[in-house]
């Protein structure tokens, strides 16, 4: 649905209030002015009346630049998302510019370990998204890194997550083979697990980690 602006008389078309040469305004054009568009052209006489009267397609313009940061970063309504976290509508945008393994501070790295050991001993190894408060440290690493590493850094430290998780599961299975998510366990299993011992067993394999070996002895 994108479409390049440059040079075009869209803007030319009675905008007395928007700058049609911010990057705010390329932005919002670049992804939804080909529907502000088309939704206009299905509209019936009356409807378009009613369009016209409520400030046409410079309100319309104006509300979806509301979305966007004077950078021309997709921030949503109220700036909900973190500049440099949107992704194209279908999510899948340039996916191999972001799913990249880099650096993560140990800071966030421990925040995650800590917080993945918590839920996990608290929910009985059941990943619930009703208690889970994993969005906030994703958050909080985002907006403490320049907005260019933002999107690979939550792609790693995602990485480092599920790790974490999966060493924990394999050392309670390790002690209690016949242990299911859901099931009380005995929570010092777990004093074994550390980040450091995860993340010393773990390689780069394209833009994953994998484990070099499955040894939770206990």
């Amino acid at each position: 649905m994108s479409m390049s602006i440059v040079g075009s008389s869209y803007g030319q078309q009675g905008y007395n209030s928007i700058n049609v040469n911010s990057k705010q305004y390329k932005a919002a054009a670049n992804e939804y002015l080909d529907a502000v568009i088309a939704e206009e052209a299905m509209m019936t006489p009356e409807q378009k009346m009613m369009y016209e009267l409520m400030g046409g397609r410079e309100a319309h313009m104006k509300n979806v630049m509301s979305n966007f940061n004077s950078d021309g970063d997709f921030i949503g309504p109220g700036g909900v998302v973190v500049p440099g976290m949107y992704h194209g509508k279908d999510g899948t945008e340039d996916r191999s510019t972001w799913q990249q393994i880099i650096s993560v501070s140990d800071e966030a790295r421990q925040k995650m370990f800590d917080n993945v050991k918590r839920e996990f001993i608290q929910e009985n190894g059941i990943s619930n998204g009703d208690t889970t408060k994993r969005s906030k440290i994703f958050k909080e690493y985002q907006l403490s890194v320049k907005k260019e590493d933002r999107a690979k850094g939550t792609w790693t430290l995602q990485q480092y997550e599920g790790k974490y998780r999966s060493a924990m599961y394999a050392a309670v299975k390790a002690a209690n083979p016949d242990w299911e998510p859901g099931q009380p366990f005995d929570s010092s299993i777990l004093d074994s697990v550390t980040r450091e011992s995860v993340e010393n067993n773990l390689v780069q394999s394209g833009n994953q980690f994998v484990r070099k070996s499955i040894d939770y002895s206990v």
